[in-house]
């Protein structure tokens, strides 16, 4: 696993690439609350053959070190790091939950690096329910067990195969990584802004996401100048792994677009 070094601290990122050479598009995937790059893998595998694509642990996520951030604008400066040390001049941001919101933070603040946006089961504003910290924080102080619905956020379709997948790659983030999670997203407020960004953006949602709803990948789609809605049917916020030859075909159709 490649690392690096962002604002002295130590970034771990997945690669794939084509071996032919560069490949179409550079596309940097962000994942979300409680993740880590892994989530992608197997995407990245399919996209790999024809793009350079790359998935960042955020701080204090998988393999990376810090203990991560309660904002969206710090964890979007990691990834501008990132970006510089890979060399690219811009690339395809693509955020996914909490990523979503740290991409829009970078097509903000770094537009410069932005060629286009991927914004998945994602939202402008990402409001987190008081209990939903509150319950993470008494995990974390050891008062409370971690929670029993492992199908929380999954279409009622979706495989229990599928559930177990996910929670294994995302089953190692400690407690008080998570809690400063929720908070990121909770203070997560771009409402007034997505409308100046002017970027190709594709906005993905699973029609049964009842975390992050399909009226914010609406939102997007009504207020962002450039942007095109796919809806996932029978999935829920874990697209990439619920439907995956789905989602693969339209992120890949996206991109095909670009230039």
């Amino acid at each position: 696993m490649p690392v690096t070094i962002i604002e002295e601290t130590e970034i771990h990122y997945l690669t794939r690439k084509p071996a032919a050479g560069l490949g179409r598009q550079r596309v940097l995937y962000i994942h979300g609350t409680g993740c880590n790059g892994r989530v992608f893998e197997r995407h990245m595998d399919v996209l790999g053959s024809d793009h350079e694509v790359v998935a960042i642990d955020l701080p204090g996520h998988g393999a990376s070190a810090g203990n991560g951030f309660r904002g969206v604008a710090d964890h979007a400066a990691i990834c501008a790091g990132l970006i510089h040390d890979l060399g690219w001049d811009r690339c395809v941001v693509a955020g996914h939950s909490l990523g979503g919101g740290i991409a829009l933070a970078l097509a903000i603040y770094d537009a410069e690096l932005v060629q286009a946006l991927m914004l998945i089961d994602t939202g402008a504003r990402l409001r987190v329910a008081p209990e939903i910290i509150r319950g993470a924080r008494a995990i974390a102080q050891g008062t409370r067990d971690a929670p029993t619905n492992p199908r929380l956020g999954f279409a009622a379709s979706t495989p229990d195969s599928i559930v177990e997948g996910v929670r294994q790659l995302t089953a190692d983030c400690r407690a008080e990584v998570t809690v400063k999670d929720w908070i990121a997203d909770d203070t997560c407020d771009f409402m007034s802004r997505v409308a100046t960004i002017d970027v190709p953006t594709l906005a993905i949602c699973g029609r049964e996401d009842q975390l992050t709803p399909l009226r914010n990948h609406t939102f997007f789609e009504e207020r962002m100048a450039d942007c095109t809605l796919k809806i996932i049917e029978q999935a829920g916020h874990w697209p990439y792994a619920e439907q995956p030859g789905i989602f693969d075909s339209h992120v890949s159709e996206f991109l095909a677009g670009l230039n």
